[in-house]
């Protein structure tokens, strides 16, 4: 569940008032908190990546397609293609058949905590939502080459709150952006679907 302090989000640093003389703790402990430079704003647990069990399908049609591709490799002579190939069908059993554990995900005053890593607001640049495998997720563009994304899995936590948090150092995205690859691979996936489509 979402620990947040409707105070903490809505206030503004500029609606805070004017601190009295001495210690803060000496007469509100609550303004001691809030004063605090580093505090937790939201903090919630989720699963660490979007998933979605796969129906047999979707493995059935990826081992075909390596199948395939690979033969074609083969025959041309390309055998560390193939090994690529492997590997990959691999990494994609093991993504799409394991579900992902749980992590502790946390937006403070400082920047974003996601497990044990730690990303600075200065590091950031922007962020987006959108839905990936039936999850609403939080899109984090950072400054990086790698992660180039950080994608936080929201879980229970309504997307408002966290907008009201994540605006207040980072710019928002009305709509997500995406790359040719991201393109090319959704009307890819889209004209060539992995599962059998619903009915």
């Amino acid at each position: 569940m979402p620990k947040y302090h409707k105070k903490d989000l809505l206030s503004s640093p500029l609606d805070t008032p004017e601190l009295p003389p001495g210690h803060i703790e000496d007469f509100d402990p609550y303004l001691a908190n809030y004063y605090d430079p580093v505090r937790v704003l939201v903090s919630w647990t989720a699963a660490s990546r979007p998933y979605r069990k796969k129906e047999r399908s979707y493995y059935t049609t990826v081992a075909l397609l390596i199948t395939l591709v690979s033969v074609i490799a083969f025959l041309w002579g390309e055998r560390l293609l193939i090994g690529a190939l492997l590997a990959l069908g691999f990494l994609v059993y093991v993504l799409n058949f394991t579900p992902p554990g749980e992590v502790e995900y946390k937006i403070s005053s400082q920047g974003i905590t996601i497990g044990d890593h730690f990303y600075h607001w200065e590091e950031l640049d922007s962020f987006w939502f959108s839905q990936k495998e039936g999850h609403n997720v939080l899109n984090i563009l950072t400054k990086f080459r790698f992660p180039g994304l950080l994608m936080m899995v929201m879980g229970d936590v309504p997307e408002e709150e966290i907008k009201v948090v994540v605006a207040r150092y980072l710019p928002f995205h009305e709509i997500a952006p995406k790359s040719t690859l991201e393109k090319w691979s959704e009307s890819l996936q889209k004209n060539f679907p992995l599962e059998t489509p619903h009915k």
